[in-house]
Parts: structure tokens; C-alpha cells; sequence
């Protein structure tokens, strides 16, 4: 087992990913995950009410966004003992883990103990280095010294630290080093070790631990491909013999031992302790004693184990440890720690059963699975989903072994035109949003084994009515795996006409298409291939040695890459491919010999489209003997434009409405860089009976309809200008009633952004369709938020803002949400409705949080806890006008 580790800020952040030598690193639940660096976390907050005529509305808010802050932290495991003969070389190994929110580089190194005590400190080291060893297999990845390494959030890396120790020093004595690391995004934070070598003038044995592979998929049902072969290479780099030399491994949880798999030098073992070979495995620990192991001579133990089915997604760390006296005074060294990553498998299925996660088309069970069908009157909306009205749920199943997110999305093809389809969370009132900003609905973060409840709310044109079924299909599919995707199918089996018009919207965004093509290119460079963002290519590589001697080269690239590509070696096996861990050095090629390599080749995932050359070079750190050569990758335009949402509002007569609407450069290329590059159609189906609809670009982002602001022509491109990559624009569509319109008259506005074709790449229409209906009784919803003291919920500005707000985990946000009746008649029965956005949990304040104004908190809302989640309302009635209402309440990033 590891010693205990130095844990630094945000030790909670630390407890996700911390690793425990022996044991897997499972990830924490979704309620409680904690959200990396730069994730949005967005939410819309509802309103429902009934107007002076006794019909029942809906309305919803603008959204706010939270994004997340990176902070730092990280582990350095830990302080190690040894022992060594004088003049000797001695390795330590130790894991340096990123446990912060995003990546972060640390600057490492070591240093003689800077705390002579001579006590316990007798002499000085030289030749101090440390060398990286990111697969862990206890052998330095090159003979290049590093200070610093950067890691992703949740990655980690061993840190071999090399040195030798004095000529003169004698038996007994002990030697002391400082082994630090730094980070660089917050240099307040920083670790040590203290590692302790004590001179022997006996056996000196080290153990290092490898395994044959890095990552595993546990889901495979073949045993073969989940077994991994593990080496412990022993060595005695003393003076005299050793002898009894033990060398044990426990092995953790998820590993299965393969019986009779252990072999001692290429000679099998057996497994029993009934023979004279020293070897036997039992209660999980392989134990091999050496009666002797002589002063320069080594050996390797192996034996193999598979990873138990389905594990979840993580880390297998094994540590074994060698006695190089049996039972003698010297005591146990540790080897290196070794991991094994059992790989995050991401799917999912979307159906209508709480208990059963079954796929499209793999059940046969009544009523007819994947399918939920109801009816309805016309302009009366249908709610799919509710339980609680007898109804089937709608309930998307993890059934991968990691936590995930599933991206949302609706195919209304085959409802009437001007149909608006709205997504909620299980209360049937919270609207769902975008939780990390791919302008995609989606459920938020759902652990493994675990579902999520939906609600859609389908709202038919105020006029349709028909006698043959209709229906819309939801989609699901993993944020990280959108091809993996899964659909229900949502029913109206007839529409009875009906003189009752009650509505309210809400819609995804659609999908851009992405095309890509690939080719030679005979030019300059030697090979070019076209690949997507985030998407591998690979290069065939050639080393020749011409060279009078052996000799091996030190892979690189001869210069540095833009941020976030990365390039990886690998030897290929009898078909080219890539095999094995990446390495960085070639080993030795013989004179005349050669070895055949790939080089894979990864753009981020935020690459622009364009060409990219990649300089591969091999360098000889014997002879420095180098070369170069150029091949080129060409990162591929892809185009994805989002629209969001569907909206529904209301007006007073003669009174005006304001619809936002945001559009999002999801591409990897700037949208919008050309005149008549975003056409545009609006209609309004009232046009013909004085309703006026305008357009306007909301340039200032302050959600107000400006003049310099409206849109006079048929192109958005020339008012919006160039849209960067990831970058977005909000879309006011103001509508305006006509005096003479008559209280539950309603007016439908769709607005088509009809792309055109950029780098050969082209993109779905862009819908969105507005519903505003009349009434006396009009209520407008309003949310802003501001960063908030965690104890006091004080607000930490004076100002409340619709715009975006920064915040760390473990820090708060208010919101509030405010209700205004801006109609010429009471409303009654008003009910404000928020739920705790994903990555959050409701933050109570002595007791006193949420609170209401002019309105009353529900019972259920009153018996929330502090650190809960779930829906948080208010009661309002009558609301008169020119009056409001509103609800506030303070919620925490998980932390």
C-alpha cells in the first residue's frame, strides 16, 4: 500500500480521483460530480397561471448560465525507503495525480534533504534527475531529464527519480531526499516527499512492476480480451548474494488470477505450494521465494489476470513489494505503481419502463414497446411522460460504466407545421436545458446503472385537428458517443377538434452535417490525410539504420505543435497496425536493420479546419545522429449550427412580446464570414389581421430590442457579422397584437435560417416557431442571477444580471425569478417554478432560503434541505396588474 499522500486544496475534488494503491478508482456520483473548467451549467425557470378568461397558461424565463472556474490541485505519492551499497545508483518511484478541475502543468524536481539532520541525514546524493514514466512500467520513458508535466484533470503520471549515492559513505548511514512538484496555475499550492536510502555493503534488490497492456475494455464478454500479463522484473544490484529473496503481489478488486499462468524466467511455475520452485497463489497473493539471487544478476516473474466483466470505468493500481532477506531485518521495498485503465464504455437506451433498459427493437412486451400513445382536443397540449396522471414514463437508462450525459434530441417531421415540442425534467415543469454547451438538450450527468425521467409537452397548431394518428420521436444518445443513440416514439392517436386553445413551446436545435474527404498530395510533403477534430490518423513510419553499429533513436517532433495535438509512436504488427503502448524511443535497430512505426497523429477537438504540418524526427542520443521528414494532416471543416428554442409567450391587446432566441457556431470554422451566407424566412400566420413581427440582432447582448439592432433585410450575415468557432448570437423576435385582437386569439412565428453551402459542407434548415396567445391577463417571466456568499447568502454585487457568471466549485449563485403582470386584468393560481441546475444543490441559508416576495414558498419547496436538489416554487394569486412576484433561493457547485 501507498503511504499516506499529501492532500492539498479542494480535497474534496481530490476524493473523485484519488488512487489507492491495490484497490480501482470508481467515480462519484452524478449528483455530486464535480464539473470541470469551463462547463456552462444553464437553466430556465417556468410560470404557470390562469388568466381573467379561466384558461390555463404556461410561460418560461430567458436562460442564465453559470460557467465553472478551473482551480488546482493535485497528489504526490509518496515518501519511498530504500536501501543501496555506496556509489550506487538508486531509483524511486513516485504518482504525481491532477486531482483539480482541468489541465494544469506542474513544475518537478528534487533536491538533497534541505533539513540536514545527521541524526538521520548522513551523507549527500549526486546525479539527481527525474524522468517521466507515464505508462508506468517503471522504466524511464527516455534518458531526458524533465522539471515539468502536464496532465489533464484526473490523469496521472509516475516520476522516476534517479540518483547516486556517496563514495564514502558507510554502513548504515542514511541519505535524504526532497522530491517537490508546483503547480503552475496556482503557485500556492505545491508538494513534497521525503525519501530515505539507507547504505548496505550486503544484496541490494530492486523490483519493477509492468503489465502488457494500459487499457482494458471490461465489457467484452471474451476472457481473452480482458487479460493482462504482468512482469516483476527483479535485480540485485549489490555486493553479495542474496538470499530467502520474496517477492510478493495482492492482487486488487477486479482482477482474476489465470491459473497456471506464472512462469519464472520463460519456466512455468506452479501454482500449488507443493514443490521445491518457490512459487505458489493463494487468497489472492502471488508469493515467489528465491533462495539466492547473486550480486548482479535479475530475473522476471509473470503471470497473467483478467479484469472481471463490466468493472466500471477507472484505475487497477497494483503495487507489489519485494524482502531481499526473508525474514531478515532489511524489511520490504516497494515496486513502482503500475495501473491498468479499464475504459469508460458510454451507452445508453431510451424506452418507457423504469425497470427494464431494453433497446430498439429488443423486446416484444405489451403494449407495444418504444411507443407511447395518447390523444387529445384540439389546442390542448399533450403531456408525454407524467406518471402521475396513470401515464408511461419517458426514462433514458445508463447502461455503460461510467457516468454520462445523453444529448436529446426531436424529430417532429410528422406534426403539422408550426407544431412546437417542449422537453422538461421529471416535475413536468422545469424545462431541460444544455448543460454543457453543444447547443443540445440533454439530461445531464446519470451514473452508471441509473435513469433519468423525461417530460414533452406537445402543442399542436390552435386550428389542427384530425382523425389519424400523428407522432414525434425523441432521440438519445451519450454526449461522447452520438452515434450510440436510441428513440421512443411519441403517439397522438387523433385530435379531436376542439374550441379551447391552450399552448406553450419549446425545441432542440437541429444537427449540422459533417463531411470530410481524404486524399494523397503529392506536394511537398510526403503523405497527407484529412481527419476530423478529436479523430486520430495515422502515418506509417520507416527507421533504417545505416549505420556502421547498432544504435536507437529518441522520437519527437522537430517542432512543437499548436496547443492540444498531440503525436504518439507506436511498433505495428504483421499488418501495419498499431500495437502496444506509445513509446518515445525506437530501441536498438541493428546495422543495416530497420523498424517499421506509426505515428498517430490527434488534433484537439477544437481544431479550425485547415492544414496542419507535422515535423517527425528521430535523433540518436548515442551518436546524435537525426533526421526529419514532413507529412501534413488537413483537419476537415465540420459545420454544426444550433438554434434554440421554441418559444411561448403572451400579449395584452395592442401589447408587444420579445422572443430570444440563440444561435450557435458548434463548426470549426467562423460562420457568417460572407454576405448571403445565413438567409433567413420569418412569417407570422397572423400577418394578414395587423400582428407585426420584427427581427433584430441582440449586438450588445443586453436582451433589448434596439433600433440600430432590427434586421431589415433577408441575411443575417450582414448584421451579425463573422460568428467564431463556439461562439454565439442572440435573436430577438419582438411580436406586436393588434389592438382590435380578441383575448385567446393566438399567432404563430417561425423563423427558417436556411444556411448556405461553406467549404463544401452544408447545414440543415434552422427552425424555430413562436406561439404568443392574447390575454387580459399577461405574465412575463424574468430570471438574472449574481455570485453569493455560501454562509450568508448575501449577494456579492448590487447587481443582478441575465448575462453569464463565473463561478469556482464549492461557490454559490442566486438566482431570482420574477413574474410580472404587464396584462389589464388579474391572474390567479400563479405558480414560479425552478429546479437545481445539474453539477448544483440547493444552498439553504439558516433556514431561511428560498424565500418569496409577494408570494408564498409550496409546502414542498418549505421542506427542502440544505444540499438537496429538486424543484423549488412559489404561489402567487391574485396577481394584479402592474404588479410581481418573485422567488429566490441560492444553489452550490459541487465541489
Amino acid at each position: 500500500m501507498f503511504n499516506q499522500t499529501q492532500r492539498l486544496k479542494l480535497t474534496k475534488l481530490a476524493t473523485s480521483m484519488a488512487l489507492l494503491a491495490g484497490g480501482v478508482v470508481f467515480t462519484s456520483a452524478a449528483n455530486a460530480a464535480t464539473p470541470t473548467a469551463g462547463t456552462n451549467i444553464s437553466n430556465i425557470a417556468s410560470a404557470s397561471y390562469t388568466d381573467s378568461n379561466g384558461a390555463s397558461k404556461t410561460v418560461t424565463s430567458n436562460v442564465v448560465t453559470t460557467t465553472v472556474l478551473q482551480v488546482a490541485s493535485f497528489t504526490l505519492a509518496s515518501d519511498q525507503t530504500k536501501t543501496a551499497n555506496a556509489n550506487g545508483q538508486v531509483s524511486l518511484s513516485h504518482t504525481l495525480t491532477n486531482t483539480g478541475n482541468g489541465t494544469d502543468t506542474f513544475t518537478v524536481g528534487v533536491a538533497n534533504n534541505d533539513t540536514r539532520d545527521n541524526s538521520t541525514d548522513n551523507y549527500d546524493f549526486s546525479g539527481l534527475n527525474v524522468y517521466l514514466d507515464a505508462n508506468k512500467d517503471g522504466i524511464p520513458d527516455s534518458q531526458t531529464p524533465i522539471t515539468s508535466v502536464s496532465l489533464a484533470a484526473g490523469e496521472s503520471v509516475n516520476l522516476i527519480v534517479q540518483a547516486t549515492t556517496a563514495s564514502n559513505s558507510a554502513k548504515d548511514d542514511l541519505g535524504k531526499l526532497t522530491v517537490s512538484a508546483a503547480s503552475r496555475f496556482d503557485t500556492t499550492i505545491n508538494a513534497k516527499n521525503i525519501d530515505t536510502v539507507k547504505i548496505t555493503t550486503g544484496a541490494v534488490i530492486s523490483l519493477v512492476k509492468s503489465a502488457s497492456v494500459q487499457n482494458i475494455d471490461a465489457t467484452q464478454s471474451s476472457t481473452s480480451a480482458r487479460e493482462v500479463e504482468y512482469s516483476l522484473a527483479y535485480q540485485n544490484t549489490g555486493n553479495t548474494t542474496a538470499k530467502d529473496v520474496t517477492i510478493t503481489d495482492l492482487l486488487p478488486a477486479g482482477l482474476n488470477y489465470v491459473a497456471g499462468s506464472a512462469t519464472l524466467n520463460g519456466t512455468a511455475l506452479n501454482d500449488a505450494n507443493t514443490d521445491a520452485d518457490g512459487y505458489n497463489f493463494a487468497s489472492g497473493k502471488a508469493t515467489l521465494v528465491l533462495a539466492s539471487v547473486a550480486a548482479n544478476s535479475s530475473g522476471v516473474l509473470k503471470f497473467k489476470v483478467q479484469v472481471v466483466q463490466n468493472t466500471a470505468a477507472g484505475k487497477i493500481t497494483n503495487v507489489a513489494e519485494v524482502d531481499p532477506d526473508g525474514a531478515g531485518p532489511e524489511g520490504t521495498t516497494k515496486s513502482n505503481s503500475n495501473d491498468v485503465t479499464v475504459l469508460g464504455v458510454k451507452k445508453g437506451t431510451m424506452n418507457d419502463s423504469l425497470s427494464d433498459a431494453f433497446a430498439d427493437g429488443q423486446t416484444t412486451t405489451t403494449p407495444t414497446p418504444d411507443v407511447i400513445t395518447k390523444s387529445t382536443t384540439q389546442g390542448t397540449p399533450v403531456s408525454f411522460g407524467l406518471t402521475t396522471d396513470g401515464g408511461e414514463p419517458i426514462v433514458v437508462h445508463n447502461t455503460g460504466n461510467v457516468t454520462e450525459s445523453y444529448n436529446i434530441t426531436i424529430n417532429k417531421d410528422s406534426l403539422p407545421l408550426g407544431s412546437i415540442v417542449e422537453l422538461f425534467k421529471v416535475d413536468g415543469v422545469t424545462p431541460l436545458t444544455d448543460t454543457n454547451g453543444d447547443g443540445i438538450l440533454d439530461t445531464g450527468p446519470i451514473a452508471s446503472g441509473a435513469t433519468y425521467q423525461i417530460v414533452s409537452k406537445v402543442t399542436l397548431p390552435s386550428s389542427y385537428h384530425t382523425s389519424s394518428p400523428i407522432n414525434a420521436v425523441l432521440t438519445s444518445a451519450p454526449v461522447s458517443n452520438s452515434s450510440a443513440t436510441d428513440s421512443i416514439k411519441l403517439v397522438i392517436s387523433q385530435v379531436t377538434a376542439s374550441t379551447v386553445d391552450l399552448s406553450n413551446g419549446d425545441t432542440t436545435d437541429s444537427k449540422g452535417s459533417t463531411v470530410g474527404a481524404s486524399g494523397q498530395d503529392t506536394g511537398q510533403y510526403i503523405d497527407t490525410k484529412s481527419t476530423k477534430p478529436a479523430q486520430a490518423t495515422s502515418f506509417p513510419l520507416t527507421v533504417q539504420n545505416n549505420g556502421a553499429t547498432g544504435d536507437n533513436y529518441n522520437l519527437s517532433t522537430s517542432v512543437a505543435l499548436p496547443d492540444g495535438w498531440t503525436v504518439q509512436y507506436y511498433l505495428t504488427d504483421a499488418s501495419g497496425n498499431a500495437t502496444g503502448a506509445p513509446i518515445t524511443n525506437t530501441g536498438n535497430v541493428s546495422s543495416g536493420g530497420s523498424i517499421k512505426l506509426v505515428a498517430v497523429v490527434t488534433p484537439p477537438s477544437n481544431a479550425s479546419a485547415g492544414s496542419q504540418e507535422v515535423l517527425f524526427k528521430v535523433a540518436s542520443p548515442a551518436t546524435g545522429l537525426a533526421d526529419v521528414m514532413s507529412d501534413r494532416v488537413i483537419v476537415e471543416t465540420v459545420r454544426k449550427l444550433s438554434f434554440q428554442n421554441d418559444r411561448t409567450g403572451q400579449v395584452a391587446q395592442g401589447g408587444t412580446v420579445v422572443y430570444t432566441h440563440t444561435l450557435t457556431n458548434n463548426s470549426n470554422i467562423a460562420e457568417a464570414t460572407t454576405a448571403g451566407s445565413l438567409p433567413f424566412i420569418l412569417t407570422n400566420d397572423q400577418a394578414a389581421n395587423g400582428w407585426v413581427t420584427s427581427l433584430f440582432v441582440d449586438l450588445n447582448n443586453d436582451g433589448i430590442a434596439e433600433s440600430n439592432e432590427l434586421v431589415t433585410g433577408n441575411d443575417l450575415a450582414a448584421v451579425t457579422g463573422s460568428i467564431a468557432r463556439g461562439a454565439s448570437v442572440n435573436l430577438l423576435i419582438k411580436v406586436q397584437a393588434p389592438t382590435s385582437a380578441t383575448a385567446g386569439t393566438t399567432s404563430g412565428v417561425t423563423l427558417t435560417i436556411k444556411p448556405t453551402v461553406v467549404g463544401g459542407q452544408s447545414v440543415a434548415d434552422l427552425v424555430n416557431t413562436d406561439l404568443t396567445t392574447v390575454t387580459s391577463g399577461q405574465v412575463r417571466l424574468v430570471k438574472e442571477q449574481v455570485l453569493a456568499d455560501c454562509a450568508t447568502g448575501a449577494v456579492k454585487s448590487s447587481t443582478y444580471t441575465q448575462n453569464t457568471v463565473s463561478a469556482k466549485p464549492g461557490e454559490c449563485v442566486k438566482y431570482k425569478i420574477t413574474a410580472y403582470n404587464e396584462g389589464n386584468a388579474n391572474v390567479t393560481n400563479v405558480v414560479i417554478s425552478d429546479a437545481t441546475p445539474a453539477y448544483t444543490t440547493l444552498k439553504v441559508i439558516s433556514g431561511a432560503s428560498p424565500v418569496a416576495t409577494n408570494a408564498s414558498l409550496t409546502s414542498s419547496t418549505t421542506s427542502l434541505s440544505d444540499g438537496s436538489t429538486g424543484t423549488v416554487a412559489a404561489e402567487k394569486t391574485p396577481l394584479v396588474p402592474n404588479t410581481n412576484a418573485s422567488l429566490e433561493f441560492v444553489i452550490k457547485v459541487n465541489n
